[in-house]
């Protein structure tokens, strides 16, 4: 974490005097179309019993939208 932002957070007195450092994951969303996209899923062995052991790899989409 920056220098400034661990002293901001221990001089202020409520948390909404701090900027979020992240966009709201799980709220709603806006309905914003931007001309970027990503999507993504794991590769995984169905054979094997242990999902760790499963997991080969992961498959990651970029679409680009003109």
């Amino acid at each position: 974490m920056p220098q400034e932002l661990f002293e901001q957070a221990l001089e202020s007195e409520t948390r909404e005097d701090l900027s979020p450092m992240l966009p709201p994951l799980f709220g709603e969303k806006p309905d914003v179309q931007s001309p970027f996209q990503i999507s993504g899923r794991l590769i995984s062995n169905e054979r094997v019993d242990d999902y760790w052991d499963s997991i080969e790899g992961a498959e990651l989409q970029f679409e680009f939208k003109q």
